[in-house]
């Protein structure tokens, strides 16, 4: 997109955002939003699969494959569910988010070089939340088109996975369109939803670098005060440039610390969910050698890796920040600004970590370490299934 302001194309991210959720009634940033019909059919479906589950356990139980199919969808559904509790229960949350997001496009919408670093990060998220889409709608594409080309190809009726509405049997012909409908509802339901939450995210955690963007220029800034200050003795300008400074880090505290406590939960079952999925599907891939299968391995390997990448940009932002306090010039200010930047500095040297659940930090070192345990427990089940 050829925008030169930040905000707008901030807008446009959210836009999209709003209109992925509002395919399942969950466009909190509509006025006065209250749950609506599309909330209650979403639940109301989403609840069938997840409350389903054992009977499609029993109906399952004597196929070792589609029962190992199963769980592996069902981990997914139990993370979906838990992505749409925190939007329904927190949806305040969201809304002071994007808020705090708007604020700071529009504070530095008239600084060139805020501007300029604010610009690249949200066409890099723009990019990046297409990506996530194209990736969640080719993966119900393929599950999709299962029924119809084996009807095609062998004449025999499937379904798009191996989940089954209570109590049905999708031997009888009324049974079997009724469960094909209701799973092709979840199929489009998981690419709005998933594709949602995994830009929400994103942009949320992303914007973090544009915070330690704008806090590096203003300290680059407060460097040149101090210089100038030296030959002028006038200190009103850096007391003020660092009286910002403090206003904007405890900003990025406050924002961080928010995100960490509302992701808490997600982020544990995300990488619980995933882990189930990418074991059972890998197991799959080397029994079976189904297509929809080394998708669904796929995705859970890319979604894993966003999460872990995310984890580690925080990471990363935060120990860019502690240096840039470090490098500062520091030493041109007198006994007051030393002892408030010195309290910036302590601050910056305690940031928070997106972790999962306290058990762990969230970064690539995790991700590494999740693929090899998956890897070792998939061979421990193809030893026992032989």
């Amino acid at each position: 997109m050829n925008c030169t302001v930040s905000h707008d194309l901030y807008i446009h991210n959210l836009n999209y955002i709003r209109w992925c959720a509002n395919a399942f009634g969950m466009d909190v940033m509509a006025p006065n939003f209250k749950p609506n019909w599309k909330t209650f059919i979403a639940v109301g479906i989403v609840s069938i699969a997840l409350f389903g589950q054992f009977y499609s356990v029993w109906y399952f139980w004597n196929d070792v494959v589609k029962l190992m199919e199963s769980t592996a969808l069902y981990a997914l559904i139990l993370q979906g569910c838990t992505k749409f509790y925190t939007g329904l229960r927190y949806y305040d949350f969201f809304i002071a988010m994007y808020g705090r997001l708007d604020r700071l496009h529009q504070e530095h919408r008239t600084h060139p070089k805020n501007n300029a670093a604010l610009l690249l990060l949200m066409q890099r998220i723009y990019l990046l939340t297409r990506l996530i889409g194209v990736q969640y709608a080719f993966s119900a594409s393929v599950f999709g088109l299962i029924p119809p080309l084996a009807y095609l190809v062998t004449g025999e009726r499937m379904l798009c996975v191996s989940l089954v509405i209570p109590f049905t049997d999708p031997t009888i012909p009324s049974h079997y369109f009724l469960n094909l409908a209701w799973q092709y509802y979840m199929l489009m339901l998981a690419i709005a939803g998933f594709s949602a939450a995994e830009s929400i995210i994103l942009l949320f955690v992303g914007s973090l670098a544009g915070y330690a963007d704008i806090l590096k220029n203003e300290i680059d800034e407060l460097n040149t005060i101090l210089q100038d200050a030296e030959r002028t003795d006038d200190r009103s300008m850096v007391k003020k440039k660092i009286h910002d400074i403090a206003c904007l880090h405890q900003r990025i505290l406050e924002y961080e610390n928010d995100l960490e406590e509302r992701y808490y939960l997600n982020n544990f079952v995300q990488v619980f969910s995933i882990v189930l999925t990418l074991g059972g599907a890998l197991f799959l891939c080397l029994v079976t050698n189904s297509i929809s299968m080394y998708t669904l391995a796929i995705s859970g390997v890319i979604q894993l890796f966003e999460l872990c990448l995310l984890g580690t940009i925080l990471s990363v932002k935060n120990e860019e920040i502690e240096a840039t306090f470090y490098n500062s010039l520091w030493y041109l200010m007198d006994r007051s600004e030393k002892s408030t930047f010195l309290i910036l500095f302590h601050r910056s040297q305690h940031a928070v970590e997106m972790t999962v659940a306290n058990m762990g930090s969230l970064n690539i070192v995790l991700f590494v370490t999740i693929l090899r345990k998956i890897y070792g427990f998939s061979m421990m089940l193809m030893n026992f299934y032989e």
